[in-house]
Formats: C-alpha cells, structure tokens, sequence
C-alpha cells in the first residue's frame, strides 16, 4: 500500500463534485470516503459533502498542501501565476498579502473542518514534504483516524 501510494502522482483537473459524482456512479454499501485534495478550490465542497454522507459515507477529507502553499518564500514584487487557470497577480508589498494569505489560510481550514464535523467526518490538513510514515502512523494516528 505505501509503494502504491508514494507512486502516485498529483494530476488531473478534474473537480471534487466530478470525482465524488463519478465514484458514487460504482459505490454501493455504507463505509468510508477519503477525500484527498488541496481543497483550494474556486466550489464549494457542502454539496459533495452531503451526497457522500447521504451515501451512507463517513468523509475523511486530508488536505494536502506543498511546503510552499504554507509557508510561501515571498519578498519584494512577486508575480503569482496560479498553476490551475494561468491567471497572474502583480503584488509590491508580499508581507502584507503573506499575512492575508495566512489569516485566509487558516480560515479556509477551520470552514473545512467545521463542513466534515457537521457531516460526523474528520479533517486534517499535512505538508507534502512530510514523509508519508509520519504522516499516517503520527499525525493521523494521533488524531484517531487510524487505530
């Protein structure tokens, strides 16, 4: 499993209300949904949310975001090219966008994890730069998601 799973690559566009809409096309009986994304998406997750819980599905949404979507090494003038739309900002001033970036951050997070809550689900947000052991047997382990 942790061979299959190291060699997967981040890919494709597709949207979570696509994905969830595809998997429960084949997904029969009760169980567990994990979720894995970036989340940071321009749609709203609530109505894919409640198709999987609705399917009987308890939601286990895993963020994972790069070392440098938590914690951007920007200074100066920055251009940001978002990678999924192409679409650029001209920033002068990184620190203060920083500090909004993190105060939006931590607020994205927090709405996440209040949409698995209602939903009987858990939400936890990890570093792809972190090693996928301490990842499932420390972070995840400790939160309960594994026993």
């Amino acid at each position: 499993m942790f061979d299959f799973l190291e060699g997967v690559s981040p890919a494709g566009d597709s949207t979570i209300d696509t994905a969830v809409a595809s998997t429960l096309r084949v997904h029969r009986g009760r169980g567990i949904a994990i979720v894995l994304s970036d989340f940071l998406t321009t749609g709203d997750v609530s109505r894919s949310f409640n198709l999987l819980n609705s399917a009987g599905l308890e939601i286990f949404a895993l963020q994972i975001l790069g070392p440098n979507e938590i914690d951007p090494d920007v200074t100066g003038d920055v251009r940001l090219v978002d990678c999924e739309t192409g679409r650029t900002l001209d920033v002068s001033s990184a620190r203060d966008l920083l500090d909004l970036y993190h105060e939006h951050r931590q607020t994205q997070r927090d709405w996440m994890a209040s949409q698995c809550r209602r939903r009987n689900g858990r939400f936890e947000s990890v570093s792809s730069g972190d090693p996928l052991e301490s990842i499932l047997f420390e972070t995840l382990l400790r939160r309960g998601w594994i026993r």
